[in-house]
């Protein structure tokens, strides 16, 4: 009885449930209502996608350099400076991956500041030293006196000899600095510190490893050729 009281005047066509919506016919009002629903999930997956071949690509493509130096200073630097002496060094190197060039990779890190930037390269300085990962060090005077000589100790020295009796080499024989040598003033160097120190740091002082010794005789043998302007023989057979 109540429900017919309710109902008094809605009509049957009232009381009929709404008639189930039809679904997109025509292709193309499928593929809109496709976009309609799944647009973001459509996009998200693109982006997610494209970034995926980008670093596979990378990954598959990527050709290693034969040596690996640091460059750490005080003072910010270009990556162009560092690409220039790059290039002053790759003369002296050897082809070691054999892909037909000689490949130096100079790292840049600027220490110089307790900003977060500042702070960040220190850190990435300290986890190389902690790897073993490079071999071949290049320092300015400040970053060498602050970063590396607290470590140093009567039984261990940083960088090792190298058995070179030219001008630069410190007294020690462990480094050679570049403050009288004629390259400073090449366009592109002449914006680097006064005093850099190069040098091959001791493969003792790292985690040791077999790859670690490999890459410490070679870039000692690249540092030593550069110092003596030394062409290896197979560079000079291919020029």
């Amino acid at each position: 009885m109540a429900r017919e009281m309710y109902l008094v005047g809605v009509s049957e066509e009232e009381l009929r449930p709404d008639p189930k919506p039809e679904g997109p016919k025509t292709p193309k009002d499928k593929l809109s209502n496709f976009w309609y629903h799944y647009k973001w999930a459509v996009i998200i997956g693109a982006v997610v996608a494209v970034f995926l071949v980008v670093l596979i690509g990378q990954l598959v493509t990527r050709d290693d350099p034969d040596y690996r130096v640091l460059l750490a200073t005080e003072e910010m630097m270009s990556d162009a400076w560092a690409d220039v002496l790059g290039e002053e060094l790759a003369a002296y190197g050897r082809d070691i991956d054999g892909d037909g060039k000689v490949e130096v990779d100079v790292e840049t890190l600027f220490t110089g500041s307790q900003d977060q930037f500042g702070v960040a390269n220190q850190t990435k300085l300290m986890a190389h030293l902690s790897a073993g990962d490079v071999m071949f060090f290049v320092f300015d005077k400040a970053t060498y006196d602050r970063m590396i000589v607290p470590q140093l100790t009567e039984g261990y020295q940083f960088y090792q000899t190298i058995g070179l009796d030219v001008e630069g080499i410190s007294e020690d024989g462990r480094y050679w600095n570049w403050k009288d040598d004629p390259m400073r003033s090449l366009q592109g160097l002449d914006q680097l510190p006064e005093d850099l120190y190069f040098g091959v740091r001791e493969a003792g002082g790292t985690a040791a490893s077999e790859k670690s010794e490999q890459m410490n005789k070679e870039a000692m043998e690249l540092l030593r050729n550069f110092l003596t302007k030394t062409v290896p023989a197979e560079a000079s057979a291919e020029e």
